[in-house]
Parts: C-alpha cells; sequence; structure tokens
C-alpha cells in the first residue's frame, strides 16, 4: 500500500519535472503579471491598456509558443495542431491577465 502511495507521488513529480513549457510559461506569466501590475498602479486608463497590452512581453510570449510547439510535435501533434495549442495557450494567458486589470480597474474609486 505504501509503496503504490510513493509510486503515484513519484510519477507525479516527474511529471511535474519532465513539462517542458514550464519556464517559458512562468516567465510569460510573470511579465503579463508585472505589466498589468504596473498598469494598476499607475491608474492607466482602459484604452491606453488595450493599445499597449499586445505590445507586452512579445519576447517571452514567443519563447513560450515556441516551447509549447515543440512539446506538441515531439507528442506527434501536427504542426498546425500544435501552433494553435500554442495560440490558444496564449490566448488564455493575456485573456485572464486582462480580465485581472478589467476587474482592478473597474473596482478602484473614481
Amino acid at each position: 500500500m505504501i509503496s503504490s502511495v510513493l509510486a503515484l507521488i513519484a510519477a507525479a513529480s516527474a511529471a511535474q519535472a519532465s513539462d517542458p513549457t514550464r519556464t517559458a510559461r512562468e516567465a510569460f506569466t510573470a511579465c503579463l503579471r508585472t505589466y498589468v501590475n504596473h498598469s494598476i498602479e499607475a491608474h492607466t486608463s482602459a484604452d491606453a491598456f488595450q493599445a499597449e497590452y499586445p505590445q507586452q512581453c512579445t519576447t517571452q510570449e514567443a519563447a513560450f509558443r515556441a516551447a509549447v510547439v515543440r512539446r506538441d510535435t515531439a507528442m506527434r501533434a501536427t504542426r498546425a495542431s500544435a501552433e494553435e495549442s500554442a495560440q490558444l495557450e496564449i490566448e488564455d494567458a493575456r485573456t485572464n491577465f486582462s480580465e485581472r486589470f478589467a476587474m482592478a480597474t473597474t473596482a478602484r474609486p473614481q
């Protein structure tokens, strides 16, 4: 029984350690988080944020995109499928932080 639990823990640890996108994902989301937090603290207008946001963290985004494509093609996905997966993950991250900005700015007193 104990050896089964230990085997499951070891397998979970190995899966986390072998995620080839982890470092790139963390760098990308850290960059987005820093930009959004700075924009909130600076009381950036929604229009200015929407104009500037797409140009932020492009280096980290490119590294993350490449890591996702490498991961997916290594798992025998087609190049088109891997590119689509990368785009969806990037859009998801950007949407999450954009929504965080929107919630923070609508909640602040005028």
